[in-house]
């Protein structure tokens, strides 16, 4: 049986909205891929519940999108690796979190043990999941500085290491 990871691989790979860059080179890690492809609106309420995180918004620098719930075991893995690097970058990548299909207050205690200090989209319904093909968790995506282009995905957990080597391949920072 496939895993998911394997599935959304195959997926963005040969799926209709995807379009690896041909002769692109990808970081030795498994589960990232560079992509070109048109990055889906986002907006939604904040977790905190104060306002909406809206991608359109965010547009600037480079963005590091992450699909995570307080749920999911490698995101309990991962979270602590991408608000390190996001403190460390001191504002020179865009770092969002989307939690998905889970409970406002699980999410809540899940960013206050892992000291994320940047925006959290709540996303109980899986919308925005939905809008990127997103099939299991945690999915990471890079969009350009435009916030319009979807220009690399991870697939499973991030290393702080491994963000870093993405991070540098991608904009140059890391």
């Amino acid at each position: 049986m496939l895993s998911t990871a394997t599935l959304f691989a195959v997926r963005w790979l040969i799926g209709p909205q995807a379009h690896a860059r041909a002769g692109g080179s990808t970081p030795s890690e498994v589960g990232f891929v560079r992509l070109d492809r048109r990055a889906g609106p986002v907006s939604l309420p904040s977790l905190r519940g104060s306002g909406n995180v809206d991608l359109a918004g965010l547009a600037g620098k480079p963005i590091v999108l992450n699909f995570w719930s307080s749920a999911c075991g490698p995101c309990k893995q991962e979270t602590p690796a991408l608000a390190g690097v996001a403190r460390a970058l001191g504002g020179k990548v865009t770092f969002v979190g989307i939690d998905t299909v889970d409970s406002r207050a699980k999410a809540i205690a899940f960013v206050d043990r892992y000291k994320v200090s940047y925006p959290v989209a709540f996303d109980p319904n899986a919308t925005a999941a939905d809008e990127y093909g997103v099939l299991g968790l945690p999915v990471t995506y890079f969009l350009s500085p435009s916030g319009k282009t979807v220009v690399g995905a991870n697939i499973g957990a991030l290393t702080a290491a491994k963000l870093r080597t993405i991070l540098r391949q991608l904009y140059h920072v890391g």
